[in-house]
């Protein structure tokens, strides 16, 4: 397994607290607590072996209906055709439901061995067949819309995330057999595991996105997801779109490097303006927020990829055009339709 990113800031359990109470972006202005591990350790730096699913008691492979299917193979294969998705070019995919309940799928996209892609965006350097994957999500009316996709080590749902949580929480091979992690979707702000231990207690969650155990609630998780619809503006199989290059405004950066953009106030975006503000500003940050949220995170923004239904230097028609968001760790690269981020949350400047 390539060696876990060590770069990330750490935050002691009282810093935390602190930051907490800075966070200004419900409308009551409370703040909420940041997802985050305890005592400093990173559930990614804790993984040391490869990932069992079945051991962990995942659901099995369930067909996927051959619509889902095809839209899936078509954004594959439209990704793959630039970088840094040119791995995914004849790739082994595995369609699993993100559930029960959300009409969501993870697919994931295994490139061939030998196929790495050190060295670009989102890609440790050295890392060989990086791990891919796409979240697609079905309408009422039985469309499916891309609501998100990434690569890189440690990415969304990645299992030796998972295995790391577990591990953190003194559950070592012996025990995992008597453990059951069901991933759920509810956009891309609720995206997590939900355990069930040995002990038979109340069901934990696992943030699906970095691995961190959640103050999530079976209550306050139902509460949130209930709400979610797939994202008007994105990719879809009734109307596919292709996408245009990615274009990055900035490098990668941390939002703990400067903690202004905690009281900073939220911007008032409409779709159309989202890119003109990104380019003005080069870094924004998303930070998730809601009623019924019982903590907020902060993705560093600092990319957009569009998708149109026509030649991607053509000016768009309204309607006609989808965007999404890039984001991500140092080794994993995420873009995130933004229709579905604003659904969720608010963006400021950093």
């Amino acid at each position: 397994m390539p060696e876990p990113r060590k770069s990330q800031k750490k935050l002691t359990i009282a810093c935390k607290i602190l930051l907490c109470a800075s966070i200004l972006y419900n409308a009551s202005g409370a703040g909420l607590p940041l997802a985050g591990g305890f005592g400093g350790l990173s559930t990614a730096e804790a993984a040391g072996g490869p990932a069992a699913l079945a051991a962990l008691g995942a659901p099995a492979d369930t067909p996927a209906p051959e619509a889902l299917r095809r839209f899936a193979a078509e954004a594959i294969g439209q990704l793959a055709q630039a970088k840094p998705f040119t791995a995914w070019a004849g790739a082994a995919t595995a369609i699993e439901p993100l559930g029960p309940g959300t009409h969501s799928w993870l697919v994931t996209v295994a490139a061939a061995a030998g196929s790495g892609q050190g060295g670009e965006t989102g890609v440790p350097p050295g890392a060989s067949a990086p791990r891919g994957y796409l979240i697609i999500s079905a309408t009422e009316s039985g469309d499916y819309k891309l609501v998100e996709y990434g690569m890189g080590t440690y990415s969304v749902f990645d299992p030796a995330l998972l295995e790391a949580a577990l591990r953190q929480s003194g559950l070592g091979a012996a025990a995992a057999g008597r453990v059951t992690a069901v991933p759920l979707y509810a956009g891309p702000a609720l995206a997590a595991w939900k355990i069930r231990l040995p002990d038979g207690g109340e069901p934990r969650y696992v943030n699906a996105a970095d691995g961190e155990w959640l103050p999530e609630t079976t209550g306050s998780w139902d509460k949130q997801a209930g709400g979610y619809a797939p994202p008007r503006l994105a990719s879809s199989s009734r109307a596919p779109l292709s996408p245009a290059p990615i274009v990055y405004t900035s490098s990668r950066f941390d939002p703990y490097d400067n903690l202004l953009w905690m009281t900073a106030k939220p911007l008032a975006l409409k779709s159309d303006a989202f890119i003109g503000k990104l380019k003005a500003s080069r870094q924004l940050v998303y930070a998730a927020s809601g009623a019924e949220r019982t903590y907020s995170f902060p993705l560093p923004v600092y990319g957009y990829q569009t998708w149109t239904n026509g030649d991607p230097s053509a000016t768009p028609i309204a309607g006609s055009e989808a965007v999404y968001v890039v984001t991500g760790t140092d080794t994993a690269i995420r873009l995130i339709a933004l229709d579905a981020l604003m659904a969720s949350g608010k963006f400021v400047t950093f």
